[in-house]
């Protein structure tokens, strides 16, 4: 026989809140061990188990993985989401995806949603510069998380990604190499940690070199086509020009070469220009673009991987942070350095 007592009951037999009991019951991965065996003791005891078992059963027929990304309109994000899901029809799970807009707000509001309503089994964080203040709010809730393309101070949280600081570093050293001294960067939003990191590389790189950056061939814009048209217009308006740009995506660097073109410039002979992703356009364009080229479908497997393991409890067999490879891939868009002055 069951029988019949209040949620508020068993929490104040088990000394805990009634969201605990109720995390419990829901099979919640977010609840302390020792807190969990001390409600299901009670529910035993109180013969409401019956209930919970039924319950159990049905919630774990659905298991979920929450993503959490600035926007998806873009190339590399559709090859990570791919290979996200790709591991996650391997072993049962099925995702759910939260655009950001890379607003605080929004940030706050999906991993509210994923922790505590749709209470995923863990979340991959990609693209923005994660605060610590949501780590840590997902590691209380005992959500397992990892990181895409940024390096979280958080030991417990691993994280997979290309090396975007030493990437960008032997571009521009390439650049360097080629007789290029004057580079400008069009770096897009600061406001994630990838294009934080690919302009360290630039900036390092001209270091090395003994060049100052000329902080007015730095031009931050949309990360896309249309944001490096506009970047690559205003770099043009500078009294001094460079002889080579390194963009921080293929889109930017595509929409570079588009405005060059456009406005009766030569590529590579007036300006060379070197993307970063290597999409499929970077190959169909003409000139074909120079680019650092690495699988994001990769990445998103193995970050996949990864948090599979975590929510298993195998954070043992985890890499704390995993560089995926990546390579200079040199094509018709960067030359030596330019023949004739553009002006």
């Amino acid at each position: 026989m069951i029988l019949k007592i209040t949620l508020k009951e068993i929490a104040k037999l088990a000394d805990v809140s009634t969201a605990t009991v109720s995390r419990v019951i829901n099979n919640s991965k977010h609840v302390n061990e020792d807190l969990r065996k001390r409600v299901l003791a009670v529910l035993k005891e109180t013969n409401y188990l019956p209930f919970v078992a039924q319950n159990m059963s049905l919630q774990q027929e659905q298991q979920l993985i929450g993503v959490i990304c600035p926007q998806y309109s873009n190339t590399v994000l559709d090859d990570l989401i791919v290979g996200i899901n790709k591991v996650c029809k391997l072993y049962g799970y099925d995702t759910v995806i939260g655009l950001t807009d890379g607003t605080d707000e929004n940030e706050v509001h999906y991993i509210d949603l994923f922790s505590n309503k749709l209470d995923v089994q863990g979340m991959i964080f990609m693209g923005n510069q994660w605060g610590e203040g949501h780590l840590e709010f997902t590691q209380k809730n005992l959500t397992p998380v990892v990181l895409v393309g940024q390096i979280s101070s958080i030991p417990s949280i691993p994280s997979v990604h290309v090396d975007n600081i030493t990437a960008s570093y032997e571009a521009v050293t390439y650049l360097l190499q080629s007789g290029h001294r004057q580079i400008a960067m069009i770096r897009g939003n600061t406001g994630q940690t990838v294009r934080v990191d690919r302009f360290k590389g630039y900036e390092k790189a001209l270091s090395d070199a003994g060049i100052s950056v000329n902080e007015s061939w730095v031009i931050d814009s949309e990360l896309s086509i249309e944001g490096g048209k506009k970047a690559m217009a205003t770099i043009l308006e500078q009294d001094e020009l460079p002889t080579a740009v390194f963009c921080s995506t293929d889109s930017l660097a595509i929409g570079a070469m588009t405005y060059l073109t456009d406005h009766g410039y030569q590529v590579p002979d007036d300006l060379s220009v070197f993307g970063f992703d290597s999409i499929d356009l970077s190959k169909l364009i003409r000139p074909r673009l120079s680019t650092i080229q690495y699988s994001a479908v990769e990445i998103g497997m193995t970050a996949t991987r990864n948090l599979i393991k975590l929510c298993k409890g195998e954070s043992d067999e985890i890499a704390p942070h995993l560089n995926v490879m990546h390579d200079l891939v040199i094509r018709e868009s960067t030359g030596q350095r330019a023949r004739k002055t553009v002006s």
